[in-house]
């Protein structure tokens, strides 16, 4: 993998952990279930698993875990409890005394900031790794052109670090992890530090490159979009635990928690539902159009699905609330309007309406919406 200073060692019992590049399962698959405790108190308890030429997005807000999932995948913080196995072999497993340091483990890694060599140009960043696995230096030299000519960065061989742009960086640091031939890619934030007409570029690069990677590929990241274009399932962390996983389309159209609802831009409420009915625990209800559903539900709805507007609506919308905007935001040709309604919702309106409506915080309106434009679905545990 990626070069990193500082590494620890915890080998178990001579022959029982070896480095991952003969024998076992040849299917290439991720299979981690581990506990991993911090000194204050946090515990992060997860099970992912990805098949090969498949990627998983891991997501979650500050805090949740993240970083430490993919630094236990690395090999750079050994797990308290639990296993992780790649292709039929373990790397980590307490309980077995296997522990496969980062050095030994074939695992490319994508990071945030690059972390390129700033002294080696940026052919020999990407020969590192082969160099590394004992490959000669002209052998080396000649495979790491050739990536740098799949990423289109063959005139920028002779380049440091510092003489390349945000896009050209990243695209050596994807290069360095490739070139040495990883059973496992984790990429951490790997578009977070790339300003917005880059980040579109490299994405595109980055989704043909994941694409053709024949192993399993971890990408932690906090944007959305990220997500859905690059990954063929969504994993969901909050405080540790897994909350939501699923294909990204159903991830974004059903989800479970407020941090996910945010997340994708919907507003969702949890009740109770019988007949046709949500009863919300606030007080407030919802009509919606599955009347077939009852117990506990949650229900999702689209801002771009609400109606504003200052005098009471009579068409044939079945949800009509009365409230005040507390909140107005531009985003892009949209303006999103928090309403303080019961209950609270989040409306999406374009900057003409905002302006015919005379919104401000403050202002009294009212908001509503169709039966149909309700989605709701059991509210089960992950």
């Amino acid at each position: 993998m990626s070069p990193v200073s500082g590494l620890g060692e915890r080998d178990g019992p001579a022959g029982r952990a070896g480095p991952p590049d003969g024998g076992g399962s040849d299917d290439g698959a991720l299979l981690a279930r581990l506990r991993v405790r911090r000194a204050s108190g946090f515990t992060l308890d997860v099970t992912l698993t990805a098949a090969s030429g498949t990627t998983v997005a891991v997501l979650g807000p500050n805090g949740a875990g993240k970083t430490t999932l993919l630094r236990a995948l690395a090999g750079l913080q050994p797990v308290d409890a639990g296993r992780i196995s790649l292709a039929g072999l373990v790397l980590d497993d307490p309980a077995e005394g296997i522990f496969v340091p980062a050095q030994r483990r074939t695992v490319g890694m994508v990071f945030q900031d690059y972390l390129l060599f700033p002294h080696l140009s940026a052919r020999d960043n990407v020969a590192f790794g082969l160099r590394c696995r004992g490959v000669p230096r002209a052998a080396a030299r000649a495979a790491a052109l050739r990536w740098l000519e799949t990423f289109g960065l063959a005139e920028f061989a002779a380049r440091r670090p510092g003489a390349l742009s945000g896009g050209q960086a990243q695209r050596v640091a994807l290069a360095r992890a490739l070139a040495a031939g990883p059973k496992l890619l984790l990429l951490d934030e790997p578009l977070a530090a790339l300003d917005a007409a880059t980040r579109l570029a490299v994405r595109g690069d980055l989704r043909r490159h994941l694409s053709g990677f024949g192993g399993p590929s971890v990408l932690v990241t906090h944007d959305p979009i990220e997500a859905m274009v690059l990954a063929d399932h969504v994993v969901i962390i909050e405080a540790g635990r897994v909350v939501q996983q699923g294909p990204p389309a159903e991830v974004a159209r059903r989800p479970r928690t407020d941090y996910v609802a945010r997340l994708v831009g919907l507003n969702l409420y949890r009740g109770e539902a019988e007949a046709g009915v949500v009863r919300l625990p606030g007080g407030g209800t919802l009509t919606v159009a599955d009347s077939a559903i009852t117990g506990p539900v949650l229900a999702a709805l689209r801002p771009s699905a609400v109606m504003l507007g200052v005098v009471e609506p009579h068409g044939s919308a079945r949800n009509t609330l009365a409230g005040q905007v507390t909140g107005l935001e531009l985003l892009g040709d949209r303006a999103r309007v928090a309403v303080d309604t019961n209950p609270a919702l989040l409306a999406d309106v374009t900057p003409a309406a905002l302006a015919e409506l005379r919104l401000e915080p403050g202002s009294r309106v009212w908001a509503s919406f169709k039966a149909t434009d309700i989605e709701t679905y059991p509210d089960e545990a992950p």
